[in-house]
């Protein structure tokens, strides 16, 4: 894939989860994978751009926790209570980890 084309996937992606509002990590990982497959994580999303996968993800109805860099987060859905975290780029299904341990 040449780099015209990698930024472009790049894009759609970032557009498909603001579009079908994904609200499980299911949903989410589905999208994902058909941009890049898994590599340490569950699913896989660089960074590297102006426009990122938290962007997105906020347009969609997650919220945030950073822990002290853009590339290191927990996200929740409001309505669902998914729950991932987010570590340079490989992203982890938390959502049947216990609250105790997600809140820490």
């Amino acid at each position: 894939m040449n780099l015209s084309a990698y930024w472009a996937a790049y894009d759609a992606t970032l557009a498909r989860i603001r579009e079908e509002k994904p609200d499980t990590f299911g949903a989410l990982k589905a999208i994902l994978d058909t941009f890049e497959p898994p590599s340490s994580g569950d699913a896989f999303f660089p960074g590297g751009a102006d426009d990122t996968l938290a962007d997105a993800l906020r347009d969609a109805g997650w919220t945030f926790k950073f822990f002290g860099a853009p590339y290191v987060y927990k996200a929740k859905h409001a309505s669902t209570g998914a729950i991932l975290h987010y570590i340079e780029g490989d992203l982890y299904d938390r959502t049947r980890v216990t609250t105790e341990e997600t809140n820490q």
